[in-house]
């Protein structure tokens, strides 16, 4: 979930539009961002009572947090798999 901002005579509206992170195998796609595997450090998830919940990746450019609507605990497993093989490779 990508949240913009934007101010028009004084009134303040947000946008939101879904995206999707990209899980390859060997990198991770945001709609601006690209990560190679080896880039990323870590990644985790928050809950937040709003409904919604933040996932991060902790990367060797910083850190980049997503609003998500569910727990992307699929996409977490999938992610620490490939990192094994990558890591496995090196």
């Amino acid at each position: 979930m990508v949240v913009s901002r934007s101010i028009d005579w004084n009134k303040q509206h947000f946008m939101e539009r879904e995206e999707k992170l990209i899980l390859a195998e060997d990198k991770i796609t945001s709609h601006i961002n690209e990560f190679s595997l080896e880039e990323i450090w870590d990644i985790s998830f928050k809950a937040s009572s709003s409904g919604y919940g933040f996932f991060y990746l902790h990367t060797n450019q910083g850190l980049f947090s997503y609003r998500v609507k569910a727990e992307p605990s699929e996409f977490m497993n999938k992610y620490q798999e490939m990192k094994k093989r990558v890591e496995k490779y090196d």
